[in-house]
């Protein structure tokens, strides 16, 4: 195979794998050591909730301003796929809630590829649903 044909190849498999990633933003942060630089995902809703997938340990994080800082989430929906999760709210950002899931990686190859997330937040007795379209 010539060299300018498979560089073609090579050019539109690129392409194509960029263009999945395309569908979340992306936002870079650089370690403590300053060597490595992390990527991580996430898209924000209108009411300006955010939700960023962290590929490294492989875990959504849900991140809400607000002033009620407990809260649990123990269920999202993936295109419509119910998938139980366990929530971990952090100690030192209490905004943030940590949800994992127990087939990590089936989970986060179905959540690069997603059009429609929904995330079932319970606030105490309370309970809401925050909505995020990735396309």
């Amino acid at each position: 195979m010539p060299t300018y044909k498979l560089f073609a190849v090579l050019s539109l498999c690129l392409f194509v794998s960029q263009s999945v990633f395309a569908k979340w933003d992306e936002e870079r942060d650089v370690t403590t050591n300053g060597k490595n630089e992390l990527v991580y995902y996430y898209k924000t809703n209108d009411l300006g909730q955010k939700l960023v997938l962290d590929k490294y340990l492989k875990r959504l994080i849900f991140i809400q301003s607000d002033r009620l800082y407990k809260r649990t989430i123990r269920l999202i929906k993936i295109d419509e796929m119910v998938v139980e999760v366990m929530s971990d709210p952090f100690a030192r950002f209490p905004e943030q809630t940590a949800i994992t899931f127990e087939s990590k990686d089936g989970v986060l190859k179905k959540l690069f590829l997603a059009k429609k997330i929904e995330v079932y937040v319970r606030y105490n007795r309370n309970d809401g649903i925050s909505t995020f379209q990735i396309q």
